[in-house]
């Protein structure tokens, strides 16, 4: 079993020659949908899932297999583009890899140490209780409701509300610049988190969904 005690160091990318990559970044930050921004994002895709598979068959090859490398490169394009790129302050693309891939090796942590809790849950005596997930569905003619408490994690709500805005998986994969099948896998470890919560929680979680949708829905 790896040892997962201690997590990779933060995310800071060194400072160092290469290519200017200002110029691509910033189009990237201001509109994902410009060919400049497209290209650098495919860069950085292809680089994520390259470091995630390294490290999946390296230090985390009993935790990790190809769904959750899918994962992980899911979120890892998820941090980039909700904010992690916009901290970057180097001009290289070399210190522009070199921080993409420290923001990488600590979500591949994450998912690995994930992964074992989900493993040893499911495991145990609390197996029986994780039940099938009802999708929440808004009602049509339902208007916002006051934010409830959410006992989520506040990554999983970040990654919710990104996927309502973008009016569903197959366009927020698009967007991300991952596969339809990462998106999925994320979705599937967020339900089986809430199907551990208490009775209360789960609706608390269920009304957050429902609110958050009907927001989504009337700004489309």
């Amino acid at each position: 079993m790896a040892n997962l005690h201690d997590p990779p160091p933060a995310a800071r990318a060194p400072a160092g020659p290469g290519e200017d990559i200002r110029p691509a970044l910033d189009a990237l930050l201001a509109d994902r949908s410009g060919p400049e921004a497209r290209a650098l994002l495919t860069c950085l895709s292809a680089y994520v899932e390259r470091r995630a598979r390294q490290r999946a068959r390296g230090r985390y090859a009993d935790v990790l297999g190809e769904p959750e490398v899918e994962e992980c490169v899911s979120e890892v394009m998820f941090e980039l583009v909700a904010g992690a790129l916009a901290g970057f302050r180097g001009e290289g693309l070399h210190s522009l890899l070199a921080y993409v891939r420290c923001v990488t090796d600590r979500v591949v942590w994450r998912v690995a140490n994930r992964r074992i809790r989900e493993r040893e849950l499911l495991a145990g005596p609390a197996a029986e209780a994780v039940s099938a997930w009802v999708q929440a569905r808004p009602a049509p003619d339902a208007g916002p409701e006051p934010l409830p408490d959410c006992p989520m994690p506040e990554a999983d709500l970040e990654y919710l509300r990104a996927l309502l805005a973008a009016g569903g998986r197959a366009r927020y994969a698009t967007a991300a610049g991952v596969s339809r099948a990462a998106v999925t896998q994320r979705v599937q470890r967020i339900k089986l988190r809430i199907e551990r919560l208490s009775e209360d929680e789960q609706a608390a979680a269920q009304r957050w969904i429902e609110h958050e949708a009907a927001l989504a829905s009337a700004r489309q």
